[in-house]
Protein backbone atom coordinates (compact mmCIF):
# COMPACT_ATOMS: atom_id res chain seq x y z
CA UNK A 1 0.00 0.00 0.00
CA UNK A 2 1.26 3.34 -1.08
CA UNK A 3 1.70 6.66 1.46
CA UNK A 4 -1.29 8.88 1.90
CA UNK A 5 -0.93 12.38 0.66
CA UNK A 6 -0.82 14.67 3.64
CA UNK A 7 -4.27 16.67 2.52
CA UNK A 8 -5.54 12.79 2.36
CA UNK A 9 -4.32 12.09 5.57
CA UNK A 10 -5.56 15.44 6.90
CA UNK A 11 -8.81 14.75 5.60
CA UNK A 12 -9.19 11.22 6.44
CA UNK A 13 -8.10 12.04 10.43
CA UNK A 14 -11.05 14.98 10.72
CA UNK A 15 -13.74 12.45 9.41
CA UNK A 16 -12.10 9.89 12.62
CA UNK A 17 -12.68 12.76 14.82
CA UNK A 18 -16.05 13.95 13.28
CA UNK A 19 -16.96 9.94 14.47
CA UNK A 20 -15.20 9.80 17.75
CA UNK A 21 -16.96 13.31 18.81
CA UNK A 22 -20.56 11.66 17.26
CA UNK A 23 -20.10 8.58 19.64
CA UNK A 24 -18.45 10.85 22.44
CA UNK A 25 -21.98 12.80 22.00
CA UNK A 26 -23.99 9.78 22.28
CA UNK A 27 -22.38 8.34 25.42
CA UNK A 28 -22.69 11.89 26.91
CA UNK A 29 -26.12 11.96 26.10
CA UNK A 30 -26.78 8.23 27.71
CA UNK A 31 -24.94 9.34 30.74
CA UNK A 32 -22.13 6.48 29.82
CA UNK A 33 -18.16 6.95 30.02
CA UNK A 34 -16.22 7.62 27.60
CA UNK A 35 -12.98 7.42 28.38
CA UNK A 36 -11.01 5.52 25.14
CA UNK A 37 -12.75 7.48 23.07
CA UNK A 38 -11.89 10.99 24.55
CA UNK A 39 -7.86 9.32 24.65
CA UNK A 40 -7.92 8.30 21.10
CA UNK A 41 -9.40 11.77 20.04
CA UNK A 42 -6.77 13.76 22.32
CA UNK A 43 -3.97 11.87 20.71
CA UNK A 44 -5.48 12.05 17.20
CA UNK A 45 -6.25 15.98 17.35
CA UNK A 46 -2.37 16.33 19.17
CA UNK A 47 -1.13 14.46 15.46
CA UNK A 48 -2.99 16.13 13.19
CA UNK A 49 -2.24 19.53 14.91
CA UNK A 50 1.22 18.49 14.76
CA UNK A 51 0.72 17.14 11.04
CA UNK A 52 -0.35 20.49 9.61
CA UNK A 53 1.77 22.58 11.83
CA UNK A 54 4.46 21.47 8.97
CA UNK A 55 2.59 22.53 6.22
CA UNK A 56 2.40 26.06 5.39
CA UNK A 57 1.63 28.88 7.37
CA UNK A 58 -0.78 30.60 4.96
CA UNK A 59 -3.36 27.70 5.05
CA UNK A 60 -3.23 27.20 9.04
CA UNK A 61 -4.54 30.75 9.09
CA UNK A 62 -7.46 30.07 6.90
CA UNK A 63 -8.81 27.02 8.52
CA UNK A 64 -10.36 27.00 11.95
CA UNK A 65 -8.97 25.07 14.74
CA UNK A 66 -10.52 21.98 15.07
CA UNK A 67 -11.16 22.34 19.04
CA UNK A 68 -13.55 25.29 18.34
CA UNK A 69 -16.09 23.74 16.64
CA UNK A 70 -18.92 22.67 18.31
CA UNK A 71 -20.96 19.42 17.92
CA UNK A 72 -25.22 20.14 17.75
CA UNK A 73 -25.27 18.17 21.14
CA UNK A 74 -23.17 20.05 22.56
CA UNK A 75 -24.33 23.50 21.86
CA UNK A 76 -27.80 22.45 22.80
CA UNK A 77 -26.19 21.28 26.34
CA UNK A 78 -24.03 24.82 26.55
CA UNK A 79 -26.95 27.09 25.78
CA UNK A 80 -28.88 25.88 29.07
CA UNK A 81 -31.70 23.87 30.32
CA UNK A 82 -34.33 26.78 29.62
CA UNK A 83 -33.59 27.37 26.10
CA UNK A 84 -33.52 23.22 25.25
CA UNK A 85 -36.86 23.36 26.60
CA UNK A 86 -37.94 25.90 24.29
CA UNK A 87 -36.56 24.21 21.12
CA UNK A 88 -38.42 21.10 22.36
CA UNK A 89 -41.80 20.27 20.14
CA UNK A 90 -44.19 19.24 22.29
CA UNK A 91 -46.49 16.16 20.59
Amino acid sequence: MGHMSRNTLTHEMRKELDRLNDRIDKKIVKGQRFDAEAKRHKELLATLHRIEGESSPTREKIRKPLRYLKSPVRRSLSRGVFARLLTFQMA
